[in-house]
């Protein structure tokens, strides 16, 4: 057993606790991430990356905002855990045609 110290215990490894983590270090605090399996490889592998509800249209117009917000900051992110992960998360855009 380790003896490890944080100031922030996260339960899940996935794209909400991993984001967490690092938003919570950038803030200076020491944090842990406790993951039973292996890091982002449970609910978020198996979304596949979908980032947007698949009818947009059918959510309250305060969420479409939050999301709309939410996707501007990705790239960034993206670009970010690139350059200082060996890991390339590879985003792709892509949309939602409605005919």
């Amino acid at each position: 057993m380790h003896n490890h110290s944080a100031d922030v215990v996260i339960l899940g490894g996935g794209v909400i606790g991993m984001t967490s983590a690092l938003s919570l270090a950038d803030a200076g605090q020491q944090v842990i991430v406790l993951e039973a399996g292996q890091l982002g490889q449970e609910a978020s592998w198996a979304g596949g990356g979908i980032m947007s509800p698949l009818y947009p249209w059918r959510y309250p117009r305060p969420l479409d905002a939050l999301l709309a917000r939410s996707l501007k900051q990705i790239p960034a992110l993206v670009e970010r855990l690139c350059d200082q992960t060996a890991h390339d998360p590879e985003l792709y855009g892509t949309g939602l045609w409605v005919l």
